[in-house]
């Protein structure tokens, strides 16, 4: 049976839709093109895909439509992305490429002048996927559940449309592309070129390729006779092309090191370049830094909590300024530094009560679920809980984990590390003392530390306009050594001796 579904937004009418009964919300929504921030995949436990039906908060993907509904979306947010932007008016050759990064949370591409090396316009956007789950791990479960069928559909389609919007923004026609340079991690580079990713899912996590070489573009890009995809070489079915783009973004090859590079987003990864040598390891940590695993967590959109301080009082810092609707990644390590810093937090992990704490924080230690929360906006319930504390305490500990395993395979000291990289969106945008007061890595690495931001992205751009980078790029993924951290001891030991937070500031 059929019924009717009106969808609002902003205070208007958006479209009136036919839709079959029995189907939820959040997959209905999807089939039309409205894609709900959804980190668990529609399990119903992550709780971000709240839609107003009848003047009622009800999650989409745990909504049936059995009848005619009036159904209200979250008003517009933003992603605080790379920016769709235009460089050059006009394209000055017929030689074009694109450079495109794949990130499990967003994709941007960019447009670019082959001759020149030129960057011509970008466009971005939240990755389509994202409706069957935040993380990699998801995506993976989907695609074993239900085939890889649709998620290969949605990126490839993402993908069409934001290479046609880069050449609209430089009056370029794709039919000009001649190379397309694609860099993700391993799991976003199956699902772009229509390989299953399920035998990712478990170990002895078999790829069905790890890249490096070009292929045949897919169906509906219309480029150029002839044109060609590069998709970056990936060490291993968890340590993608993104990485190794980054390596050539950070110029790790003229780097003798030891130098650590890490980037935290949905997963963590972690390399350190020591002589000729690449050793890397992955980590399941990214999602609680997003926000996808916090009561109050939220991607970097208007209204996030950016950054905390105190000053005689607590100082909140949002995106565009707007009243505080919860936390990103970045106002998270503020938080939890701050809770350190002031002893509402001990070194075990445990949120104190107010009348333990010394400190005139004390005002803002409430009570969520019957234990000690960290209650930023009362008014608009916006806090951090006991148990977000706890979900922080096992990421840091994976990545600091993580860190220490590579160092102690290669027989390097914190001490010897003479560069440290940040990599991403996260990285660039996070408190570097906060991190390192949490303990997400060791205070002695801030003396060389560099945020780079998105160096997938300006890998790939890289990679794209020079043969010389995709032969450097080429040979340094023979010199890749990966190191899978579910089965190593050593992993075991640094992960729970990393569990507890530093003492003092």
């Amino acid at each position: 049976m059929s019924h009717t579904v009106t969808i609002r937004q902003n205070g208007s009418v958006v479209g009136v839709y036919t839709a079959d009964g029995g189907r939820d919300i959040r997959s209905f929504l999807a089939g039309i093109g409205v894609y709900l921030d959804s980190p668990c995949g529609g399990r119903g436990k992550c709780k971000k895909c709240e839609v107003t039906v009848a003047d009622a908060a009800v999650l989409a993907c745990q909504t049936v439509i059995d009848r005619d509904l009036d159904v209200t979306l979250p008003d517009n947010a933003q992603m605080d992305i790379a920016g769709d932007e235009t460089t050059s008016k006009h394209a000055v050759t017929h030689n074009l490429g694109v450079a495109i990064d794949i990130g499990t949370t967003t994709v941007v591409a960019h447009l670019h002048d082959l001759d020149s090396g030129e960057r011509l316009a970008s466009a971005s956007g939240v990755n389509t996927q994202r409706v069957h789950g935040a993380d990699v791990v998801s995506r993976i479960e989907y695609s074993i559940t239900h085939g890889n069928g649709a998620l290969t559909a949605l990126i490839q389609s993402q993908i069409q449309g934001l290479i046609g919007s880069a050449c609209a923004s430089a009056n370029a026609a794709t039919t000009d592309i001649r190379r397309v340079v694609i860099a993700g991690n391993t799991i976003m580079q199956h699902l772009a070129a229509g390989f299953d990713p399920s035998g990712m899912g478990t170990a002895p996590f078999h790829p069905v390729s790890l890249f490096g070489g070009e292929l045949a573009p897919f169906a509906g890009l219309n480029l150029a006779e002839n044109a060609a995809i590069f998709y970056c070489p990936c060490p291993a079915s968890y340590v993608g092309g993104d990485i190794t783009a980054g390596y050539i973004a950070c110029d790790l090859e003229h780097d003798a090191g030891p130098t650590v590079f890490i980037d935290i987003g949905t997963n963590g990864e972690i390399s350190l370049k020591v002589g000729d040598k690449y050793y890397c390891c992955a980590t399941a940590a990214g999602p609680a830094f997003e926000g996808a695993e916090i009561d109050c967590g939220m991607a970097a959109t208007t209204g996030s909590i950016s950054h905390l301080a105190w000053d005689n009082g607590l100082k909140i810092t949002t995106i565009g300024g707007a009243e505080p609707d919860g936390l990103c990644g970045s106002g998270l390590l503020d938080a939890l530094a701050l809770l350190l810093d002031t002893g509402a937090v001990d070194e075990s992990g445990r949120m104190l009560t107010p009348s333990e704490i010394g400190h005139a924080i004390a005002r803002y230690i409430g009570v969520r679920n019957g234990k000690p929360a960290f209650v930023i906006d009362d008014a608009r319930d916006v806090y951090v809980s006991s148990a977000d504390v706890r979900r922080l305490q096992l990421a840091k500990a994976a990545i600091a984990g993580g860190i220490a395993t590579l160092l102690r395979y290669a027989d390097i000291t914190v001490a010897q590390v003479r560069r440290f990289v940040l990599a991403g969106g996260f990285g660039s945008y996070m408190d570097k003392n906060s991190a390192a007061r949490i303990g997400l890595y060791p205070r002695e690495f801030l003396a060389v530390t560099q945020s780079l931001g998105n160096t997938a992205g300006d890998g790939a751009s890289l990679v794209l306009a020079s043969a010389e980078k995709r032969a450097e790029l080429e040979h340094l993924i023979t010199r890749c050594e990966y190191l899978e951290l579910s089965t190593s001891g050593v992993f075991n030991d640094e992960f729970i001796e990393n569990m507890e937070f530093p003492e003092g500031r």
